[in-house]
């Protein structure tokens, strides 16, 4: 019994020395949320919902009314809106109730993030698809409200301000890379003008280019910068690149 009540107050002793490190799950509507999470859903109906496969089929599930499911990606083109639940996705109607998280709660899980535009029908005065924003100190600057977005750029006498819906946006991670360094593309790859896998290609660069970064990364793309025949400010994956001395 002794012996016992020794391993016991050994385990207690540690477990304060080095507690468990635990964080307060943010809430929403009597929901967890994670990151990446826009949304939640349920169906005022059984419905079908489908994933489509690497060879071009679709598999098919049905779920039931009243079920609640955690929505993450949302694809909004040619007038329809699409919620996705992992891999599976169901097109907006009548029968979904989708409920929006609010975007200034889904940017507290980034420390410094930055914001998409993947609604391929915005019609915005200084946004399009794959338009990126996050902030630059006395240039520009973000406001959250709710489920409204709000980006803001100086123009020397005041602010241009534009608002976005929250499902309108998609948020990354920004990391801050040191300007300049230069990096050598380790196979033939085709950049794009936003840090974006579904974003459509832009041009074509040759193994072997070397680019020189320009200050950020997301989404495991890296901005770059081409100075050869042809000009080009654009994101390649940074899995592809290498850093190289000067050339």
């Amino acid at each position: 019994m002794k012996k016992f009540f020794i391993v016991l107050l050994a385990a207690f002793v540690l477990a304060v020395v080095n507690p468990t490190k635990s964080e307060a799950k943010v809430m929403y509507d009597g929901a967890e949320v994670v990151k990446g999470q826009t949304g939640k859903m349920t169906f005022k109906k059984d419905i079908k919902v489908y994933k489509r496969n690497p060879d071009g089929t679709f598999d098919s599930l049905v779920v039931k009314q009243k079920n609640f499911f955690k929505t993450y990606d949302i694809e909004k083109y040619e007038g329809k809106t699409f919620y996705y639940m992992g891999q599976y996705r169901v097109q907006a109607t009548d029968l979904v109730v989708f409920k929006e998280v609010p975007i200034k709660i889904r940017a507290s899980f980034y420390n410094n993030p930055t914001y998409v535009v993947i609604n391929r029908d915005g019609n915005y005065n200084y946004g399009y698809y794959g338009k990126y924003f996050n902030e630059t100190g006395d240039t520009s600057y973000v406001d959250l409200n709710n489920e409204q977005f709000k980006y803001c750029v100086s123009n020397g006498v005041g602010w241009l301000c534009e608002k976005y819906p929250g499902t309108d946006l998609k948020i990354f991670e920004t990391t801050v890379r040191q300007m300049d360094v230069h990096y050598e593309l380790t196979e033939n790859a085709e950049a794009k003008h936003t840090p974006l896998k579904e974003a459509k290609p832009e041009i074509m660069f040759e193994k072997g280019s070397i680019f020189s970064s320009y200050s950020i990364e997301v989404n495991g793309y890296l901005l770059v910068r081409f100075e050869g025949e042809v000009r080009y400010l654009g994101w390649l994956p940074v899995n592809l690149l290498k850093p190289v001395g000067d050339k």
